[in-house]
């Protein structure tokens, strides 16, 4: 029996079958709902499974800048970052 708002009325005797499926009502609610922690295996797992692997291609630059820097450096600095953005957009 699902759970009744109304039940038990104003002032009425107790009866226990009504109580019990009042109960059992309200237990079925509650089962129904989606714990805090089966939120939260459900969020992991949905950014795990979505985050951007895309990215892993794209190799370290391992560069030591010089200073000033050259042409050639911050060149291979905006290379770089041109291919990380296409990586990503993948």
């Amino acid at each position: 029996m699902p759970y009744d708002p109304t039940l038990p009325a104003n002032n009425s005797p107790i009866v226990s079958a009504e109580l019990r499926n009042q109960l059992n009502g309200l237990k079925e609610l509650i089962d129904g709902c989606v714990t805090n922690m089966q939120m939260l295996i459900t969020i992991n797992q949905l950014l795990n499974d979505n985050a951007s692997a895309n990215s892993n291609s794209v190799n370290l630059m391992n560069l030591t800048v010089s200073e000033p820097p050259t042409q050639g450096e911050v060149q291979s600095i905006a290379d770089k970052l041109d291919e990380l953005i296409q990586a990503l957009r993948r």
